[in-house]
Formats: structure tokens, sequence, C-alpha cells
């Protein structure tokens, strides 16, 4: 690639992050998005992307307004973004002169120095939101520990006359519970938890733990809701609802995915099928699909009960529009299990689009010998040879006997034998070593007296 190819490539990069935080108003256009927008990023600031803009619109490029009305619908979608460079791209490959008036503008010292400010304040900015939203979350699940802490102390001073007189009232019982409460815990950085051994102290003590310092938000929001499974009732429901609503609104796709999966498993009560539902859809929305697999992943361990199978038929749904196979793969194996006695024939086709919709030819096989079992009659066997056909013509051959080893266990004696010889001698033929006996001892399982092989 040419040197100024890369340098047209960059300058797209360039103008598109500087206008990327002001898009919706430069599309809008108006005079009431002018003033918003001179407000949110500043009047100096906000007239030299206005014209930046300007420029680039100065021609006929209905694509890349187009590409930049698509930025405002789907502002957190990288492949929406990537369209919008491309038309930058374009229209300064196609007029060099624009590209030379581009180029001049940005690099102007006074235009440089204002970029730079400009992505300081926008990281600030991001930093500070990420962590005002963890605050928001952590205050919420304090609050509710809190509250439920001083109902429990409570409910313990009335149960125990060796605590507290129920006969005390007023400022002497204000000063018993007040010295019920010194009894917790306290923190030292270089030493240990110390705690009187009552079920509050211990659970204080988490709280104290919590705030050691070296550990990660992830690991400090784990901690806290590590103490929600010592907890129950309608109180707790409460939270949930709260927290589940709060993070499915969560603006940053791995923060709202690490809160989700977070929460879920501390999803309880008769509400659990519906919030689990709103974490569903409210993950379908995140559009890094690595962290939308996360979610989806992590509400497997919760498909019971009467809403299981319009759980596993919206997941399985929404699986099938992530492009990886390994997180598609990963999805499906992790559901299968819960299709047990199912009867649901809508189910288990989205299962068999999950499963063909895999990529990886070598996934595609392991994912529809899964899906075996759960098939009766014709299409049993359509899927069967489908898998079988797969596996013996992978491009890789030395990944073709293992492929088939999925599918052995699901075939009759005789189909059993023809096969499992063609995957030894398939494997025999591999070079490496290691490889080979990996595979060899994968079949190993299936050979007994009943193939009559040796």
């Amino acid at each position: 690639m040419r040197q100024q190819d890369v340098t047209i490539i960059q300058l797209a990069q360039t103008a598109t992050d500087f206008l990327e935080p002001v898009i919706p108003y430069l599309v809008i256009g108006s005079k009431k998005a002018d003033a918003e927008a001179g407000k949110k990023a500043g009047t100096d600031l906000w007239a030299v992307k206005k014209k930046l803009w300007g420029k680039l619109c100065s021609g006929e490029r209905p694509e890349l307004k187009e590409a930049a009305g698509d930025m405002v619908v789907a502002p957190a979608d990288p492949e929406v973004k990537q369209v919008f460079i491309q038309e930058i791209l374009n229209a300064l490959e196609q007029d060099p002169d624009l590209a030379l008036e581009i180029s001049s503008f940005m690099e102007d010292e006074a235009i440089q120095k204002m970029i730079e400010e400009d992505s300081a304040r926008l990281k600030i900015q991001s930093t500070n939101d990420r962590y005002n939203i963890l605050k928001k979350i952590y205050n919420l699940l304090d609050e509710f520990l809190a509250k439920k802490s001083t109902v429990q102390e409570l409910e313990q001073l009335e149960l125990s006359g060796t605590e507290i007189n129920s006969s005390l009232q007023g400022p002497e019982a204000n000063l018993s519970i007040r010295k019920l409460r010194n009894q917790y815990t306290h923190i030292q950085l270089n030493q240990g938890i110390r705690t009187e051994e009552t079920p509050s102290a211990k659970r204080m003590a988490q709280i104290a733990e919590m705030n050691i310092v070296g550990q990660s938000e992830a690991q400090r929001f784990q901690a806290r809701l590590s103490v929600l499974s010592q907890l129950e009732g309608p109180g707790k429901d409460e939270f949930m609802e709260k927290a589940i609503d709060f993070a499915s609104k969560i603006e940053y796709g791995d923060l709202r995915s690490q809160a989700l999966s977070l929460l879920v498993p501390y999803l309880e009560g008769p509400g659990r099928t519906e919030l689990i539902e709103k974490t569903l859809f409210s993950a379908s929305n995140i559009q890094d699909e690595g962290e939308r697999s996360l979610v989806l992943c992590s509400l497997v361990p919760h498909l019971r009960g009467p809403g299981k199978e319009r759980l596993i038929e919206n997941i399985f749904s929404f699986a099938f529009h992530i492009q990886y196979s390994d997180a598609k793969f990963q999805i499906l194996s992790s559901v299968v299990p819960h299709l047990y006695g199912s009867k649901n024939e809508r189910i288990m086709e989205k299962a068999l689009d999950l499963a063909h919709g895999i990529l990886s030819e070598y996934l595609r096989v392991q994912a529809l010998s899964l899906l075996v079992p759960y098939l009766n009659g014709q299409r049993k066997e359509e899927i069967i040879e489908e898998a079988l056909q797969l596996a013996f013509n992978l491009k890789d051959k030395d990944t073709r006997p293992e492929a088939l080893s999925f599918i052995i266990p699901h075939l009759d004696e005789a189909r059993k034998k023809e096969i499992l010889e063609n995957a030894l001698e398939m494997a025999t033929g591999i070079q490496s070593e290691y490889r080979r006996a990996q595979v060899l001892s994968s079949l190993d399982l299936y050979i007994d007296e009943s193939t009559g092989l040796a």
C-alpha cells in the first residue's frame, strides 16, 4: 500500500473520530440542533466541526449523508461507523482537491490543538460516565443491603432479651442499637477482617472487604453481589427489578454486559422469568458479539419453570445473528441439555437454524451432532447424513476423523462399524504424532466387541 493511501485512510479515520460526537446535530441541521451542539461541544469547537462537515458535503454525496444518518440510528455499531469512514474515504479518493483541502484544514496548528483537547475531554467524559454508572449500581445495592441489615437487626433485637430489654424505648433503645452496630467489623488494608460470628456481622464484613484497594471494578461489583445469596424476601425481588432495569439502560455495551451477566445468577422469585426476558432483550442490543454472548450464556443455567421454552426460543433467535462461530456454538451447546423432554418442534427448528448458521464447518458438525438425540424419524436421519457429509469433506483432512467421532455414537451398529473404520484409516494418515494420538484416543471409545474392531 502506498504511503499516500495510508495517509488518506488515516485522514478519513481522524475526520470520523472528530465528527462522531456531534453527528446527530450535523444530520439534523436545525437552529435548535446548532444551539444544542454549541452547548455540548463549545461554540468554537462546534464551528470547526460544522465547517469540516460542510467541506465533506460540498459535492453531491448522498451515500455519505446516508451513512451519517445510520450513525445516528446505531451510534455504537462498529460496522456502521466503518461504513461512514469508508464513505469519507471514497469522497477523498474521488476528489484529490477535496483531500488536499481537508488535509490542510486538519493539519492547521490551531485545529490540531482543538482536536487533541477534544479527544482528551471525551476520554475524561467517558471515564467519568462509566464511573458514575458503576457508582449508581453500587449505591443501589448498598442502599438495599443497609435497609435489609437494619430490618434484620431490629428483628434480632425484638427476639433477644439478652441484647436489649424489650421495655427500653426512646434514646436508650437507640443507644443499644448503635452499640450492636458497633460490633460489626473494621478493616485495615494491611490486616485481615475481624468479625463477630453473627450472620449480620459476617455480611457487613463482606461489604467492608469489597473496598480493598487493588480490586477491579468488576471484582468489587461481584463481591457486592455475592452478599445477595444470603438474602431473601420481597425486598430482594424489588432490588433485582431495579438493578436489572438500570443495567439494561447502560449505554456502554461492555459495562451493560458485565452488569447483566453478574446480576442474572441472583434472579429468583415469581418475577424471575420476566426479568430474564428483559435481560435477554437488553443483551440483544449490545453491539459487541463477545459481550452479547456473555450475557446470553449467563442466562442458560436459569432456564427453568413455565417460561423456559419461550426463553430458549428467544435465545436461539438472538444468537442466530451472532457472526462468530465459536460464540454461536458455545450458546447452542450450553442450551442443548435444557431441550431434554421438549416436544416443541419450533424450538428444534430454531436450534437447527442456529447450527446451520455456524460458519466453521467443523463446529457445525459438532453442533448438529449435539442436536441429533433430540430429533426423531426422517429429520434425525437427514441431520445425521448432513453431518457425515460435512465431516468427510472438511478442508483440513486431519480434522475429519475427530469430526466423525462426534457422529459415531448416533449410528446403528452396522453404520457405526463402517464409519469407525473410515475414521481410523484417516487418523493413521495424520503426520503429527501428537495430533494422531489425540484423534485415535477419541476413537478408542467406540472400539469394542460390538464393532468387531480390535
